[in-house]
């Protein structure tokens, strides 16, 4: 089983606060199986996080604290932590005021993923303020994610224009809501412990920093305090500032109403005892504080200088900072008799919740998958590109570019399609352009999309995917044989690409020895055998029924029309099968007129034994009601037909062309290395290869096409040889299951 990724996270430190919490529910309800966080925090003290995420299988790295005047000593330190430290996927950093440092040390270092998250939409003033914003100021241009809080957390730290151009994705600070559902039990139960039964309780949680304007808080409290001698204020939280905020209580006068909580693991029960939540905060992100009491619903009197995504119910009221503590204090004091219910439904609806966020994170921490293929049209590799973009998009983020995206057949729902828009050009001089411009926009794709690996099928698309190389992985699909044979260009795919991927072990191991590339493995193509069997159930077209219902068993073949198939010796084999099973037929399934077969059929006398189907949606149907399937190619990259054949339940057997076949029938393929002989593999019998030259002359039969008939009568007068076949062929096309497939590139990844 695979290691959990695993992502590091950039703070401060691990005490409570506000970014600190809404990570630490991330990671608490985050499957950990696959995801397993640590952290780098600026601070040598353990703080309050640090034993729950050792707990959960995390780790905790120390770095010193930045303070401008340290800045080579810092770097050096970050350096020597990357040189060390190459397990994480991706670098979080939520300390957007350094991020523009680490992140792309963490880049260079080969990271994969680099994260910045906006949590506050303001900076300190004076001078730390000014270095601050010099400091992020390329923190856009460094990050393959800019995230923020909020529209307004984006805004600031980002710029206007790099939101407005939608560079920027806002991810609100989720909860995990449940923890503070309204309770009138635990209400009663929280106030009677603290003996506020009788008491108008006004609350706030934060941390005692200036952003928090605890000053202004207090004035407030103190008009309240003037006309209800009842009221309480409870500050939950620890920072800096806390003793000057007491000894402004005292002066105050209110240092017997105040209370001072300290830092709470958990603040649910707090804000059941509240009656009203003030949050007068100079500027912020997105308080989940504030989510967290409309959850309880509590009624919040909150400054306009917070993000309006804040309000998720009419529970908000933004008043000016401009405003008064008497006109707080009145707004306060005239709302505090409210019906409290709890308004959870109305927090996960507007997407605060947990869990509806945890989706959103795993797909920025997967890693940006290319598929490139020249087009979608009909055809072996296009399907199976099309087919691994659906197998791989919960795994990874897929993107399939095309270069030209006329005249899709396949169903590429769901995935992004990217069309190059540089369709095939005539002559050389065409060709050669397309290959100059492809690369250029494949570059700039990758570039713009932070691909981590890009995949391409087909000899066109694997030229562009090598030359279009920068920090993307890139893999080289090989399938089929023919490929190998030019050279020039398998020399130079092979030379830049990170794993060549053939469809055949023979192919591989070919390509091992011919071109020395840095890696090669064999992936074979994946058949979805589970459709194919729910789909042989079903009717075939009825215009097909009596050639299909009638008697005589049935010889199977499924292909475009395409001289490399071989159909002139399938059709020549099978009239000398006639001669011996006179009500046998043949139905040969696949695109094409077939004016030449369909010619050559009449002159052998077999025309009327003879179906050519076309092009069927649903082909097992057709497969299923075949006694025996034979496949005569010259030569194949990887017969997916023959495979889907099998998966039908149908008995095959194969010339031993290069290649496939006998790495399908045999438990060994080297054990059937005379091409010009007959072997009975476990799961098929191999025939020998056949003349490529097409032959459309009816009196001319060769020895290959009467040992094909011959073997192929051996097995349709052999009800046992039949059974075996059928359950030979089913057991070996569960190997080539998309469910193995999908096991096996998720191992490559």
């Amino acid at each position: 089983m695979k290691e959990p990724i695993r992502i590091l996270h950039v703070l401060g430190g691990l005490n409570l606060g506000g970014a600190e919490s809404r990570i630490m529910d991330l990671y608490r309800h985050i499957d950990r199986k696959k995801i397993q966080f640590d952290f780098l925090v600026h601070s040598s003290a353990e703080e309050h996080f640090e034993k729950e995420i050792r707990d959960l299988g995390g780790n905790v790295y120390r770095i010193p604290r930045f303070k401008v005047y340290n800045w080579f000593a810092y770097k050096r330190a970050l350096k020597r932590f990357f040189s060390v430290h190459h397990e994480f996927r991706a670098v979080h950093g939520h300390m957007t005021s350094t991020a523009s440092i680490y992140l792309p040390m963490a880049k260079k270092a080969g990271v994969l993923v680099a994260i910045a998250h906006a949590r506050s939409a303001g900076v300190s003033g004076g001078i730390k303020g000014i270095l601050t914003r010099i400091i992020r100021f390329p923190l856009k241009y460094r990050a393959d994610y800019c995230l923020g809080c909020s529209g307004a957390a984006c805004e600031s730290v980002y710029g206007k224009k790099w939101a407005r151009e939608g560079k920027t994705e806002v991810i609100p600070n989720a909860i995990d809501a449940s923890k503070y559902v309204y309770d009138v039990s635990q209400r009663d139960t929280m106030r009677k412990k603290l003996d506020l039964e009788d008491k108008l309780v006004i609350g706030h949680v934060g941390s005692f920093r200036t952003p928090k304007n605890h000053v202004f808080l207090l004035k407030i409290f103190c008009e309240i305090y003037k006309k209800r001698k009842d009221a309480v204020l409870l500050l939950l939280g620890e920072g800096e500032l806390m003793g000057a905020v007491k000894k402004q209580a005292a002066e105050l006068g209110i240092s017997e109403a105040v209370f001072f909580l300290g830092n709470q693991a958990q603040a649910g029960p707090f804000y059941q005892a509240f009656d009203f939540l003030v949050f007068p905060s100079l500027y912020e992100g997105l308080p989940g504080t504030v989510v967290e009491a409309q959850t309880a619903g509590l009624r919040c009197l909150v400054s306009d200088t917070v993000t309006k995504e804040v309000k998720v119910t009419d529970l908000v009221e933004f008043y000016s900072l401009e405003k008064t503590a008497a006109e707080w204090a009145d707004y306060v004091l005239g709302h505090c008799g409210y019906e409290r219910a709890g308004r959870l439904a109305e927090v996960k609806e507007a997407g605060f919740d947990i869990a509806s966020q945890m989706e959103r994170y795993e797909k920025i921490y997967r890693k940006n998958l290319l598929l490139m293929v020249p087009l979608l049209h009909q055809g072996g590799f296009e399907r199976i590109c099309a087919l691994t973009a659906h197998l791989l998009k919960d795994v990874c983020n897929v993107r399939i570019a095309v270069f030209t995206s006329k005249d899709m057949f396949y169903d590429v729902t769901g995935i992004e399609v990217s069309d190059l828009n540089l369709p095939s050009r005539p002559g050389i001089l065409g060709k050669i352009l397309n290959v100059l411009l492809r690369r250029k926009k494949a570059k700039r794709l990758k570039r713009e999309k932070n691909i981590h690996i890009t995949y391409s099928f087909g000899p066109s698309a694997n030229l562009v995917n090598a030359l279009s190389k920068g920090k993307d992985e890139v893999w080289i699909g090989i399938r089929g044989y023919g490929a190998l044979e030019d050279k020039h260009a398998m020399n130079l795919t092979c030379k830049r690409a990170d794993k060549v991927i053939c469809c055949a072990q023979v192919m591989a191991d070919d390509v091992k020895l011919l071109y020395h590339p840095v890696r090669v493995e064999c992936l074979y193509n994946p058949c979805d055998t589970k459709a194919i069997r729910e789909l042989t159930e079903r009717e075939p077209d009825k215009a097909h029924e009596a050639f299909l219902k009638g008697n005589g068993p049935i010889i199977a073949s499924m292909s475009r029309e395409d001289d490399v198939k071989g159909f002139w010796h399938l059709l020549k084999g099978f009239a000398l099968v006639k001669k011996e099973i006179p009500d046998a037929k043949l139905m040969i399934i696949g695109e094409g007129e077939f004016t030449q077969y369909k010619k050559l059929a009449a002159d052998l006398g077999i025309a009327g034994s003879v179906l050519f189907t076309g092009v069927q949606k649903n082909p097992f149907c057709y497969l299923s009601r075949a006694s025996l399937y034979i496949m005569t190619s010259i030569t194949e990259g990887f017969p997916n037909s023959l495979i889907e054949a099998m998966a039908a339940g149908v008995p095959a057997m194969s010339v031993n062309c290069k290649t496939g076949p006998a790495e399908i029938f045999m438990e060994d393929y080297r054990e059937a290395a005379d091409e010009h002989r007959v072997y009975y593999g476990k799961y098929g019998i191999l025939l020998p290869v056949l003349n490529p030259e097409k032959n459309l002359d009816a009196s001319a039969v060769e020895e290959e096409e009467r040992i094909m008939a011959e073997e192929a009568v051996k097995v349709l007068t052999d009800a046992k040889l039949l059974e075996k076949g059928r359950e030979h062929a089913l057991e070996r096309s569960r190997d080539f299951s998309v469910e193995r497939y999908k096991k096996q590139i998720e191992m490559l990844m």
